[in-house]
C-alpha cells in the first residue's frame, strides 16, 4: 500500500456519517481509516473479479450508472 496521502473532498449522507462516527468512536478509529480500508477493498475486489485490464472499463461503467441514478434523484426534487 502506498503511504502517500492526498486530501479529497467528498459528499456523504449526513445521517450515515454521524452513525459511522459513533461506531468508529467505540474503537478509537478515524473516518479516514475506515474510508481507506473500504477503498483498498474496492480496488482489490475489482482487480480480482474483473482483472486489471478491465478495471478502468468497470469504473467508467459504475460512474455512468451513478450519474444516471443521481440525475433521476434530482429530477424527482
Amino acid at each position: 500500500m502506498c503511504m502517500n496521502k492526498i486530501r479529497v473532498n467528498i459528499t456523504v449522507d449526513k445521517y450515515l456519517l454521524k452513525k459511522a462516527k459513533k461506531k468508529l468512536g467505540m474503537f478509537g478509529g478515524k473516518l479516514s481509516s475506515l474510508f481507506n480500508a473500504y477503498l483498498a477493498d474496492f480496488v482489490k475486489s475489482i482487480n480480482n473479479k474483473f482483472g486489471k485490464d478491465n478495471t478502468e472499463e468497470r469504473i467508467n461503467e459504475l460512474e455512468s450508472r451513478l450519474k444516471r441514478i443521481e440525475d433521476k434523484l434530482h429530477e424527482k426534487k
